[in-house]
């Protein structure tokens, strides 16, 4: 039998048919602006936001088995101010092309997204209640002939010097909305969008660290009998140790965004994140190198106003440079040394990482 259609047939099927014509072009039509739309809104990158939305689910059930209860008004607000932002990049993307604002609010929408997650888990994982290291990071930087309550006398002495050393401190998180704004201004999309992958990626591996070796401080630790003047608020000295304790005693039972204090100890995100700041804004002209000098005040205040230890400073620097590292064996620029300047350089500036 023939199955073969017949040639009336053949040619009656390739007539353009009007209610065809009508609906087959929509379809890819819709289908490439529904794609247009999920791109408009991608970046940083894909799996972030799959990573983000692993970060809420690990969260909720860490919480539920710590019984732990969340404050849901902060994260829900911020969730919102999320949507807004991604809605805004949406329509800053293939509705309206303006890659800068789209590129600040997209940035934006993925550092909240992710970073409050982020600092739920690292409470979340202060509840593990694994033994405390910091013995073992005083001997390191006594073997290394760093005294800490020595440097932290000195600093005690000079008032003026320790107010300077925590005001550049206090700049860590000012400087990334400095970083989002400089670099979607000046259209350097590429290296935002890998600063942002950095530091979530370095955030959470310095998270992990510090989980399965914690350390409640340098200041809790040595308890020194002189300590530098408070002008400025200490973020790193106590006002983390009663949170600890009760996370490792199992008593912590509600957790508000709002209350949240720095658990880390060894690594420093601190450290971390001023050498991914100096890079982002190394190539920058004008602001580049003011980011370098900032970035290495920064992290020698870490010692004194961040209540860390000469190892922290080493441990944040090697996380940050091994992001870098990674990144620079995945794109060009790094892979060629102009990614690598910014952070050499800070290193080179900072006589606490250098050793000299």
């Amino acid at each position: 039998m023939d199955w073969q259609t017949p040639t009336a047939d053949r040619e009656a099927l390739s007539l353009p048919c009007p209610s065809l014509r009508r609906s087959v072009p929509s379809r890819p039509e819709g289908g490439r602006r529904l794609r247009e739309l999920f791109a408009a809104i991608a970046a940083p990158h894909p799996l972030l936001w799959l990573a983000t939305l692993g970060l809420i689910i690990v969260d909720a059930v860490w919480l539920a088995a710590a019984d732990i209860r969340l404050d849901s008004a902060a994260p829900l607000a911020l969730a919102a101010l999320v949507i807004a932002l991604l809605g805004a990049a949406a329509c800053l993307g293939p509705i309206k092309s303006e890659p800068s604002l789209r590129a600040m609010a997209l940035a934006s929408a993925a550092l909240i997204a992710f970073t409050v997650p982020a600092a739920i888990l690292h409470y979340a994982a202060a509840t593990l209640g694994l033994p405390l290291i910091d013995g073992a990071l005083a001997r390191v930087e006594r073997t290394l002939g760093f005294d800490w309550p020595v440097y932290v006398a000195l600093l005690a002495a000079h008032p003026d010097l320790n107010w300077w050393l925590s005001l550049a401190y206090h700049t860590s998180g000012p400087q990334i909305a400095v970083v989002v704004i400089v670099l979607a201004a000046t259209r350097r999309l590429g290296r935002l969008w890998a600063f942002v992958r950095l530091f979530c990626a370095t955030l959470l591996c310095v998270i992990a660290v510090s989980a399965l070796l914690p350390a409640a401080g340098a200041f809790a630790h040595y308890a020194p009998a002189t300590v530098p003047p408070a002008g400025i608020e200490t973020v790193g000295a106590l006002w983390h140790l009663d949170a600890l304790e009760r996370l490792r005693a199992g008593t912590f039972d509600r957790l508000a965004l709002g209350d949240l204090r720095g658990l880390v100890t060894f690594p420093s995100f601190h450290v971390c994140l001023a050498i991914l700041t100096a890079w982002a804004l190394g190539p920058v002209r004008v602001v580049g190198p003011l980011a370098l000098l900032l970035n290495a005040a920064v992290i020698i205040a870490t010692l004194g106003s961040g209540g860390h230890y000469l190892a922290d400073l080493a441990g944040g620097a090697a996380v940050a440079l091994a992001g870098l590292w990674l990144h620079g064996g995945r794109s060009g620029p790094l892979a060629h040394g102009k990614g690598r300047d910014g952070a050499q350089a800070l290193l080179a500036a900072s006589p606490i990482v250098s050793g000299t």
